[in-house]
C-alpha cells in the first residue's frame, strides 16, 4: 500500500483504529485474559488527562486496549503514523534508516529507531522456516559485513567483520543469518536447521569446508575462475546477488548497524525478498504479524 492510498484509506485516527481492530479480531473483540466474546468499549482518562479508549470484559472485568499484548504494546504513537512507518518499511527494497523514518513521520530519532525495530520484528520468518524441497536447487555461501575501523589497519578491520551465512533457492526463497564463525560444527548445525533434507541439489563454491557439511551425492562445488569462462558452469549467483543487495542497503541507507541487531536486519531483508511477488499484500501481512507477535520492550533492544 503506497502512501497516497494510505492517506485516502485512513484519513482519521478512527479509520486506522477500526482497520486495526478488524485485523486483530476479524470475528469480533475477545478478552485477552479469558477469551470471552463480550467486551464493551469504554472511555477513560489516562495519567496525562488524555482520553483513552479501552475494552472491558463482561465476564472477568479486564480492561485492555486494542494494542495490548501486540507489537504496538505501550506505544503512544498514533496509528496513522504507525501505518505510514509500516508502509515505508515494507516497500523499501534496500531498507530505510531510523533517521529517514524520523523525518517522514515527524518523531524523535529514539522513537523512530524503536518503531523500526518493532516493525522489523514483525518482518521475521517463522522459527521453523526451511529453504529447499524435493524439486529445488539451493545455493549456499557465506560473506562478511562490517569491520571498517579508521586508522587501525587491515588486521583490525578483518577481526571486526561478522560472518553471515546465506541459503538461497534458485528463483525462490532465501535465508540469511549471523554466524559466530565459519567452522565445520557451527556450519553443519546452522545448515541442517534451515535446509530441507529432501533437497536433491546443493551448490556451493569451492571452499573445502562444505565437503564435511553437504552429502557428496547432492553436492556441486563451483569454481569462480571457471565461471568467468563458461556461464553454464555451476555457480552461486543467486545467493551472492542477495548478499550484494543487502550490503547496498547498509552502504546506502543504514551506513552502519549494530552486530547485536544484525539478525533482525537480515530477517527483514529476507522477509521482503521472499514476498517480492506479493507486493500488494505486504502491508496487511506485516500488520497481521504486528497483531500476533509478542511485545518487544525497549529494554530488550538496548540490553
Amino acid at each position: 500500500m503506497n502512501l497516497f492510498n494510505l492517506a485516502k484509506k485512513f484519513p482519521t485516527e478512527e479509520h486506522a483504529l477500526a482497520y486495526w481492530m478488524k485485523t486483530r479480531w476479524p470475528d469480533g473483540v475477545r478478552c485477552l485474559a479469558c477469551d470471552h466474546d463480550k467486551c464493551y468499549l469504554i472511555e477513560t482518562k489516562g495519567k496525562t488527562g488524555k482520553v483513552a479508549r479501552l475494552f472491558e470484559c463482561a465476564d472477568c472485568g479486564l480492561h485492555f486496549s486494542a494494542t495490548t499484548n501486540s507489537l504496538f504494546h505501550d506505544s503512544h504513537l498514533p496509528l496513522q503514523k504507525w501505518f505510514m512507518a509500516i508502509s515505508l518499511m515494507v516497500e523499501a527494497k534496500k531498507g530505510i534508516s531510523a533517521n529517514q523514518m524520523k523525518r517522514h513521520i515527524g518523531v524523535t530519532y529514539k522513537t523512530a529507531w524503536y518503531v523500526c525495530h518493532r516493525i522489523r520484528q514483525a518482518m521475521q520468518e517463522d522459527p521453523n522456516f526451511m529453504v529447499g524441497g524435493p524439486t529445488t536447487t539451493v545455493e549456499i555461501d557465506e560473506t562478511y559485513v562490517g569491520g571498517r575501523k579508521r586508522l587501525q589497519g587491515c588486521k583490525a578491520a578483518h577481526k571486526g567483520k561478522t560472518a553471515v551465512l546465506g541459503l538461497a533457492e534458485r528463483d525462490g526463497q532465501i535465508h540469511m543469518q549471523k554466524m559466530k564463525s565459519i567452522g565445520l560444527v557451527l556450519m553443519r548445525e546452522a545448515i541442517s536447521q534451515r535446509l530441507d533434507s529432501d533437497t536433491p541439489h546443493v551448490v556451493t563454491d569451492g571452499k573445502p569446508l562444505y565437503k564435511g557439511v553437504i552429502p557428496t551425492i547432492k553436492h556441486d562445488r563451483g569454481n569462480h575462475k571457471e565461471e568467468l569462462k563458461d556461464k553454464n558452469w555451476t555457480n552461486t549467483y543467486t545467493v551472492e546477488s542477495a548478499f550484494s543487495l543487502f550490503k547496498r542497503g547498509i552502504v546506502g541507507n543504514y551506513h552502519k548497524l549494530s552486530v547485536e541487531h544484525l539478525d533482525r536486519y537480515l530477517g527483514e531483508f529476507c522477509w521482503r525478498y521472499n514476498r517480492r511477488h506479493q507486493q500488494k499484500n505486504l502491508f496487511d501481512m506485516a500488520l497481521h504479524n504486528l497483531a500476533n507477535r509478542k511485545p518487544l520492550p525497549y529494554k530488550d533492544l538496548t540490553f
